[in-house]
């Protein structure tokens, strides 16, 4: 890893995401803070959060939503989706 490369790293926030499953089974993930809040209205009455975990940015939340759901390995053609980002912009 290359001094930009620990920079990068070192300025990376992880932000804490939820899984949600309703009644018939379907999961939705949403981020736990107030941006997550306009997801968690559309949730149908029953659902359940059925976990929690940190990410920094799409890919990797996506990598570790696919583990946690035995789906196999997540996989974008678009690099930009692999860098972190800033969800307090959001």
């Amino acid at each position: 890893m290359d001094r930009q490369e620990e920079i990068a790293q070192a300025d990376t926030v992880n932000y804490l995401h939820e899984v949600w499953i309703d009644k018939e089974g379907l999961t939705t993930v949403c981020l736990a803070n107030h941006s997550g809040d306009k997801c968690r209205s559309l949730l149908e009455p029953g659902s359940e959060l059925i976990y929690t975990y940190y990410a920094t940015g799409h890919y990797e939340s996506m990598t570790i939503y696919y583990q946690f759901m035995n789906w196999g390995e997540y996989t974008t053609e678009f690099e930009v989706d692999k860098q972190p980002c800033d969800f307090r912009l959001i």
